[in-house]
């Protein structure tokens, strides 16, 4: 379940992410109107057993059933959390196309949000989610080479972040004047743990992916290109998260 909309005085449009089928957009009759129908499956990022009928020449499909199978509503009572599980929801419902499961995203997604109940710090999950959907669909940046020139970077050589352009090398970041932040050797480390790696354990690169550093800026740049657009999300991200990090380093 990444989300409800409400539609009418009674209804929810109902937004699903299925392992088979990708995402899935269709509307629950009277949902606000008797909780009782769907209970705890209403809940974000629930996973659930669900039944639903498509209707031809409708773009939305008619939700039969919604039967709760896992909950992670407990855990986003805190709110760095469920900000956490708010951007990771978008962005799983932004890159999956209807009709076009992808299994292997499904499983990411159950992987992180178990991370995440566990103690993982939540933008250290959103780093890992970010990362692993842009390499399962074929357009994460190459930490060894500049997007402008294509030339290579050594292992320790100094490398930016850029929203627009990608990954640039010092002469390629000075020749730009759209904002660059440095990607350094923590973040890269981070990258390379975490492409080997589940996301269970990996709290020590906290510092590393923390909000407004290089690596926040390559991965959500990078995403937006790719999907053609902001993602709203993450500015309640920044507000829930960014103080307590801001004070753990001084």
């Amino acid at each position: 379940m990444l989300g409800t909309h409400q539609l009418g005085e009674a209804d929810l449009i109902v937004t699903l992410l299925a392992e088979q089928a990708g995402r899935v957009r269709g509307v629950a009759r009277a949902a606000r109107r008797s909780r009782r129908r769907f209970g705890g499956a209403l809940e974000p990022l629930t996973r659930v057993r669900a039944g639903w009928s498509e209707r031809e020449g409708r773009d939305l499909a008619r939700i039969d059933s919604l039967e709760p199978l896992r909950s992670y509503a407990g855990m986003q009572a805190e709110p760095g959390r469920q900000a956490a599980c708010a951007v990771i929801a978008e962005i799983a419902g932004g890159t999956e196309r209807e009709g076009q499961g992808d299994p292997r995203l499904f499983r990411l997604l159950g992987a992180v949000l178990d991370a995440v109940e566990q103690g993982l710090h939540p933008v250290t999950a959103v780093r890992y989610f970010e990362l692993w959907t842009l390499k399962l669909h074929g357009v994460l940046p190459e930490l060894g080479y500049c997007a402008r020139c294509s030339s290579a970077i050594a292992g320790s050589g100094r490398r930016w972040a850029c929203a627009e352009h990608g990954l640039l090398c010092a002469g390629c970041r000075g020749r730009t004047e759209t904002r660059t932040r440095p990607v350094g050797s923590g973040e890269r480390a981070f990258v390379a743990a975490a492409l080997a790696n589940p996301p269970a354990g990996l709290d020590r690169f906290v510092e590393s992916t923390r909000t407004g550093a290089g690596l926040e800026l390559l991965l959500r740049g990078s995403l937006q290109a790719f999907l053609e657009r902001g993602l709203r999300t993450y500015r309640h991200l920044e507000r829930a998260v960014g103080a307590t990090q801001r004070e753990g380093r001084r």
